[in-house]
């Protein structure tokens, strides 16, 4: 039950940023997969796909909180 409620108040989140704001994050996360799909080895690309992940996260987590 606790998931749940989580779930839906970080989806209250998203919703109550405005989309233009959340769009450099988007953009900047595409650049980022695009740089990582460039990589040769098959790990090293894993590894920087979530690392363009936790910086989105953190990206989004700087809209909703603040610094």
């Amino acid at each position: 039950m606790n998931k749940v409620l989580l779930t839906v108040a970080v989806l209250f989140g998203f919703l109550a940023i405005p989309s233009s704001a959340t769009a450099s994050c988007t953009s900047t996360l595409g650049d980022c997969y695009t740089a990582a799909a460039k990589i040769d080895s098959f790990w090293y690309r894993w590894a920087a796909g979530l690392d363009c992940e936790l910086d989105y996260a953190e990206c989004i987590r700087m809209l909703l909180v603040g610094a």
